[in-house]
């Protein structure tokens, strides 16, 4: 979740959708949007080919989106299936 801060402050995120840790204490959206980011107020955020997430408990989801990008969405289900979600 604040991965997304590395890859703003290497300028991948410029420009970009993304979002990042999002506890309403957190001062990591306004560092993310320092870095040129384009913040949006979504667990889960994909640009182009970077996916960005708010917190840990979207772990699964980016994992499974992820597998659909690389596989395919029936392959994605297909894991999902066997692993009981």
């Amino acid at each position: 979740c604040v991965a997304s801060l590395a890859l703003g402050k290497s300028g991948i995120l410029t420009d970009k959708k993304a979002t990042t840790y999002s506890h309403p204490t957190s001062k990591r959206k306004e560092q993310l949007k320092n870095f040129g980011a384009i913040v949006q107020n979504d667990l889960i955020v994909q640009d182009g080919n970077i996916i960005t997430s708010s917190n840990p408990g979207t772990a699964f989801d980016v994992a499974f989106l992820l597998l659909e990008k690389l596989t395919s969405k029936k392959n994605a289900k297909h894991v999902k299936d066997l692993m009981g979600f």
